[in-house]
């Protein structure tokens, strides 16, 4: 059994800048790309990382020099494979934003206001898979055939069925979707040959791996909707189900073969070592005084990318509700938001981002001084207002985790209790210290839940935050992906004879 892991994912773990010898490398700071990075080092084995990028440094051919340079600096062997700057936009933003992630996330009622033309069909199959292809014909020139491939999200979930097609029928190949995923109605919204393509790419791979058993309730779903053959359960404690597709032919001439994917919940765990490093630093510190309140205020936080699948909106009305309909807390409650700026050259996120703005600016005309929101990447200032909330708001309409949701109970410092979606993958993990809401886009009851978790007496407060703190600590994140490796070598390598009932 080889000793050698490939991974791919829509980015890698740094950006490069700048040609030759004056080649900079930068780290990435996205949640994904910082536990994968984890992981890679952490594990055993040599790893490869490829990833497809539309950058210009990225681009030009790495030379020898500058590649060795790179995989000291890393640990591991990273690939960019190059694409051109439009063909990367119509993959990322025209089908993964616009059609997959409105999808996955059941987004279509919150972006139904946006005058922008849908995305042209055509962008699927002239630069989607177009990217796809490359990422597996890049996989299959690094790798042996026994070599085990863990492909990282819905950006790429066409990239197994590519495998396969380049002669590689028993390549042990796993995908895991951070993100949720969609209802069979959800689904439909797609064009047909794009939700086809996909749930045919998807089960190429021996393991496909979900945050929550809810979303791998949805994707098997799905596969029946679309004719495929599922059966729930199977051995293994994570295992939810197993789906029968056809594979290509092994040989020109050659029938098509019948493949069985197993289907898995890995919930991905925050980085609880990394996370307690970098609150200590001195940045983090300086946030922390400039973000202080009165201490007889309370404070509530929410740390969020701007993007609709998050809710903030939403969160900002519950917000004012409260502030209306109790006036004791008027002057003696502040909230702080935390946004990232995210998918700005996506038309429904613009519009979600100015809706934010407008109804901020309402928020403060109303009750001055109730509001602050920080704009921008800054990981330090995050880390500063997850230390110190009395409440932390994380409604999302639907996320497969939400890493916000264990690193706020992590770093807390003031007994803060966490207002949660149920919607969010960390429920399963969270839910039953937390306040828990039910519908996310119910505005009256996420202001009720605003206002319950204000109301708690300090005993509960800390009765809550210690059960919210041990239920996140400890995640190991080269645990978390060593367990895949595991798993999908093992389904590759030796299935065990009777595994899908007849």
């Amino acid at each position: 059994m080889t000793q050698t892991l490939a991974i791919a994912s829509d980015r890698g773990p740094v950006a490069l800048l700048g040609p030759g010898p004056r080649l900079r490398i930068e780290r990435r700071a996205g949640s994904v790309t910082a536990l994968l990075d984890t992981a890679a080092r952490g594990l055993p084995r040599r790893t490869l990382w490829v990833a497809p990028s539309g950058a210009e440094a990225e681009r030009c051919a790495l030379g020898v020099a500058e590649q060795a340079s790179l995989t000291r600096h890393l640990g591991y062997s990273y690939t960019p494979v190059p694409i051109s700057e439009r063909q990367y936009r119509e993959y990322y933003d025209d089908v993964g934003v616009r059609m997959l992630w409105l999808a996955l996330h059941g987004l279509w009622p919150d972006v139904a206001g946006t005058d922008a033309p849908p995305p042209d069909p055509d962008t699927f199959t002239r630069s989607y898979q177009q990217v796809n292809r490359s990422v597996a014909e890049q996989i299959v020139r690094q790798t042996r055939p026994d070599t085990p491939v863990l492909v990282q999200d819905y950006q790429l979930a066409t990239t197994p069925r590519f495998i396969r097609a380049l002669r590689r029928p028993h390549q042990p190949v796993g995908l895991f979707l951070h993100t949720p995923f969609s209802t069979p109605d959800e689904l439909a919204r797609l064009p047909r040959s794009v939700s086809c393509a996909v749930l045919d790419g998807m089960l190429a791979a021996d393991l496909i791996g979900f945050q929550s058993p809810r979303w791998a309730a949805n994707f098997l779903e799905c596969c029946e909707a679309w004719g495929y053959r599922v059966h729930r359960g199977g051995a293994g404690a994570h295992v939810t189900g197993v789906v029968e597709s056809s594979g290509p032919p092994q040989s020109a001439g050659s029938p098509g073969t019948t493949r069985t994917t197993t289907v898995s919940c890995y919930p991905v765990p925050s980085d609880s070592a990394l996370l307690a490093a970098n609150a200590q630093s001195a940045e983090v510190r300086a946030w922390e005084r400039e973000l202080a309140l009165d201490p007889a205020m309370l404070h509530i936080v929410r740390v969020d990318r701007v993007d609709p699948s998050k809710n903030i909106l939403r969160g900002l009305e519950a917000f004012e509700i409260v502030l209306e309909r109790s006036p004791e807390f008027r002057g003696r409650v502040a909230m702080t938001a935390c946004l990232t700026p995210s998918r700005e050259r996506v038309p429904e996120y613009r519009v979600y981002a100015d809706r934010i703005r407008h109804m901020a600016e309402r928020l403060n005309r109303r009750f001055p001084g109730c509001l602050r929101v920080h704009l921008g990447h800054d990981l330090p200032r995050c880390l500063a207002a997850l230390k110190s909330y009395d409440v932390l708001l994380v409604n999302p309409v639907r996320d497969g985790m939400n890493l916000v949701s264990q690193e706020g109970p992590q770093l807390n410092t003031r007994h803060g209790t966490l207002v949660l979606s149920r919607a969010a993958g960390s429920s399963d993990l969270l839910g039953h210290h937390a306040e828990l809401l039910h519908d996310p886009r119910d505005v009256d009851m996420t202001a009720r839940a605003l206002r319950d978790a204000l109301r708690l007496s300090p005993d509960e407060r800390r009765r809550r935050s210690s059960g919210l703190r041990a239920a996140a600590a400890g995640g190991d994140p080269v645990r978390w992906l060593a367990q895949q490796v595991q798993d999908v070598e093992r389904l590759a390598c030796a299935p065990p004879p009777g595994a899908v009932p007849p």
